[in-house]
């Protein structure tokens, strides 16, 4: 996979990149900080999945219109800096931008987001070694030759601890992704970790209190 991303912050871009590369997805990644960058690597436009950019003028459509014009119809991620003025959102929502996300975020949140449009959600399989492993796809865990059959939440949420590995999910990281964004309480999400813990024949969820969840080292 390739994506394109335009940060002029060298400290962000540096950041996400890094917090990619900290999961399971294999991603070459184009870092460039000037918008006139784009223009220079129309090969690199025609082979990326995604691209993120920071636009000086979000409602010009020059550079959009010469990456679909030059490149392909990849999904574009925006990123627009915390002084937006927020009449500027309606024109920006029809302008097809793919997602829009404000600063200030954590480096997890946009990868979430990259998932989330590059369709990595689907036919993932991880091993924890040759006799243990989780098909998302399947929701089922093998340990042994042991088949442990997986709920629907159980398995997004499983998956979420495998791709984030061996970084912590945060409780707000679960709602939006297991729960698409629904209001949910605590509880319910402590309750779909107890069910997880009570079907996985290993010791593999860790509890940082008040913080959230993640795989213990193997």
């Amino acid at each position: 996979m390739k994506m394109l991303l335009l940060e002029p912050d060298k400290k962000l871009a540096k950041e996400i990149v890094e917090c990619i590369d900290a999961t399971r997805v294999t991603l070459e990644a184009k870092i460039i900080h000037e918008e006139i960058e784009v223009y220079d690597d129309v090969a690199f436009l025609e082979e990326c999945s995604i691209f993120v950019l920071n636009l000086k003028e979000p409602l010009n459509i020059n550079t959009m219109r010469f990456i679909r014009e030059n490149g392909n119809d990849a999904p574009i991620l925006l990123i627009c800096e915390k002084d937006i003025r927020p009449r500027m959102f309606k024109v920006i929502y029809y302008l097809s931008y793919n997602d829009v996300i404000v600063k200030d975020f954590c480096p997890e949140e946009i990868v979430f987001r990259i998932y989330k449009l590059c369709n990595l959600w689907n036919d993932d399989v991880f091993f924890i070694n040759h006799d243990t492993f989780y098909d998302f796809k399947k929701a089922i865990f093998v340990h042994n030759d042991e088949r442990i059959h997986l709920g629907r939440k159980e398995a997004m949420m499983l998956k979420i601890l495998f791709i984030k590995s061996p970084c912590l999910v945060t409780f707000d990281e679960i709602i939006y992704y297991v729960y698409q964004n629904e209001i949910v309480p605590h509880e319910r999400i402590r309750s779909i970790i107890r069910e997880l813990r009570h079907k996985l024949p290993i010791d593999l969820i860790q509890t940082k209190k008040g913080e959230g969840y993640q795989l213990v080292k193997y």
